[in-house]
């Protein structure tokens, strides 16, 4: 559900970009074998694409395998803040993609940035919905979460003060990991005598009832669930977040573009809500004329960093 148009320079003029777009937009639907993905194109009128720069601040330990299934090898880039004298939160970062782009690469100018404010943060790759249906990716956000407990003081990083935090369909998994009392979403991936427990979730412009997207979102989640809502109703609402809320889950820190057209803000709001019902404690950041994947791009993202990383800080007080 993250944008397509990942590579576009805003130096564009507007009327050309919407034309990009739409010429983008027109080769995926006659694209066979691709994932339909128009709601996912939005281009905000201001702003620029943030790109990672090496910080002296981190350090990057890269290519790790977290994960085995078989013959096929999960791995992810770990970003440590260097200079900390104490054990740091950490934090799986899931890029967004609507379950079809599991490049890790992509997310580390998050990670970086959560590094450089002093939190661990591993970018993961996980299965796509080509590789395996629902749960399968929830099941790799585990397995992550596992690894980090797992090796945790090697690294630097408090076992007591783990978190996951996404962008869109990365948010989606983010939260049910983090959320979700279901051992089948638990998997088989590595570390499993290790808690897969967090102590808290960022979830950015986050579908949370895969019901209530529009018609285009809907076909992304076919893709995902590898049937359809009308096929398998039973299933959308076990693989939907909303349907999961109880007492005693994490902190959770929501933050949603108020102009997002592809993932309506009240995904966010009516979670948001049903888990203060629920008796659990949620904030709601909602930023005035953001789009979708507000992380992604300036004036944001500095701001949706600060948020996040002293999040994850406070979590983290209780248990040092």
């Amino acid at each position: 559900m993250e944008e397509i148009v990942t590579g576009l320079s805003y130096k564009f003029a507007r009327s050309t970009r919407h034309l990009i777009a739409a010429t983008i937009v027109l080769a995926i639907i006659c694209t066979p074998n691709r994932p339909f993905a128009t709601q996912a194109i939005q281009l905000s009128n201001e702003g620029t694409r943030v790109q990672y720069h090496a910080s002296p601040k981190v350090r990057v330990v890269p290519n790790i395998v977290y994960a085995r299934y078989g013959h096929l090898a999960l791995r992810l880039d770990l970003y440590l803040p260097i200079g900390s004298k104490t054990a740091v939160p950490g934090v799986i970062v899931i890029r967004g993609g609507g379950w079809m782009v599991n490049d890790r690469k992509e997310s580390a100018h998050v990670a970086a940035a959560l590094a450089e404010r002093g939190v661990g943060a591993a970018s993961i790759e996980y299965r796509t919905a080509a590789q395996a249906a629902f749960p399968g990716a929830v099941q790799d956000v585990k397995a992550a979460i596992r690894w980090m407990r797992a090796n945790a003081i090697r690294h630097g990083i408090s076992a007591n003060a783990i978190g996951t935090l996404g962008g869109s369909s990365g948010a989606y998994m983010a939260l049910l990991a983090g959320i979700a009392d279901d051992r089948e979403l638990e998997g088989a991936g590595g570390n499993n005598r290790v808690s897969s427990r967090v102590q808290g979730i960022v979830a950015m412009a986050t579908p949370t009832d895969l019901s209530r997207l529009d018609t285009g979102g809907q076909r992304v989640v076919t893709q995902f669930l590898h049937t359809s809502l009308a096929r398998n109703p039973t299933l959308w609402m076990r693989a939907s977040p909303v349907n999961h809320v109880r007492a005693g889950g994490p902190p959770i820190l929501l933050i949603h573009g108020a102009a997002d057209e592809a993932v309506l803000p009240e995904q966010s709001s009516r979670f948001a809500e049903l888990y203060r019902k629920a008796g659990g404690e949620v904030e709601l950041a909602m930023l005035p004329k953001a789009p979708h994947p507000f992380w992604n791009y300036m004036p944001w993202f500095e701001d949706t960093m600060n948020r996040a990383a002293a999040f994850f800080h406070h979590i983290a007080k209780p248990v040092r």
